[in-house]
């Protein structure tokens, strides 16, 4: 039940009529992880805790740098030298302090991973390398927990929604790619697009936990701010994906075969 405080709080979600009351019930009831607090983390978790999800886990194991606060806002110069995990439960706390903001400062692994993940009713990944990409992806499709995820490159973001029943990341990149691939701090990109893709990935996460709409999960969002283009392309089930699809060879994926949460 909603206090008056809250039903004040939320009250243009639930002016809505594809939220009302139920939904932003069911928005506090909901538990959402975030793994990564950087550039799309920021956005993501600053929106989730405004909206009222009721806890809200946090995952990373950097510390703030100076060259961060072009795109992360949830910090400031008082910041640097912190952990992000940690600077970003404090300033969720003070937005909204009925929340139930779990902090945890340290890298995902595949020790860790069932731990941090089990019981979340969506996985948000913001990270900036491939290596947690995949990781999460594997976790999330062996826990069987809806993912999104999302990536950045200068002028442009993508996002692609990943259910157990459909297709998985490694559908479309079996492997983590070989070789240097350049991040944010090689390559460079503009800090509003980080806004653009975590806002994105916000409004898509508190569309899937309302049960109105999950059509993220049949597609890859694919945004050009350069040229202002953005694409909605359909993606399907690799049937040779060595993850997902007819004859898995979860050898490769490096985790349990049986790594369902304990209920």
């Amino acid at each position: 039940m909603l206090s008056p405080k809250e039903i004040t709080r939320y009250s243009r979600n639930i002016l809505l009529s594809e939220v009302g009351k139920k939904g932003q019930e069911k928005l506090t009831s909901s538990i959402v992880t975030v793994v990564g607090a950087g550039g799309l983390g920021s956005p993501v978790l600053y929106y989730l805790a405004a909206a009222g999800v009721g806890e809200i886990r946090i995952i990373d194991s950097d510390f703030v740098d100076l060259t961060n606060l072009q795109r992360q806002i949830l910090f400031n110069e008082n910041s640097i030298g912190k952990s992000k995990s940690l600077e970003a439960k404090k300033v969720l706390e003070s937005l909204n302090p009925n929340l139930n903001i779990i902090s945890f400062h340290e890298r995902l692994t595949d020790k860790n991973y069932k731990q941090i993940l089990c019981g979340s009713d969506l996985v948000i990944e913001g990270s900036d390398n491939f290596e947690t990409k995949f990781l999460v992806n594997d976790a999330c499709f062996l826990l069987n927990i809806p993912l999104l995820i999302g990536g950045i490159f200068q002028f442009e973001g993508q996002i692609l929604g990943i259910k157990s029943s459909g297709h998985c990341y490694r559908c479309i990149f079996e492997k983590i790619p070989e070789g240097s691939i350049p991040n944010c701090s090689e390559a460079g990109v503009i800090g509003s697009v980080a806004g653009i893709i975590g806002s994105l990935l916000a409004t898509e996460s508190i569309k899937f936990l309302l049960s109105k709409d999950d059509s993220i999960f049949r597609n890859l969002l694919s945004i050009d701010s350069l040229n202002l283009n953005f694409r909605k392309i359909p993606i399907k089930k690799n049937p040779h994906c060595i993850l997902c699809g007819k004859n898995p060879k979860i050898s490769e994926v490096k985790l349990e075969t049986q790594a369902l949460c304990e209920v």
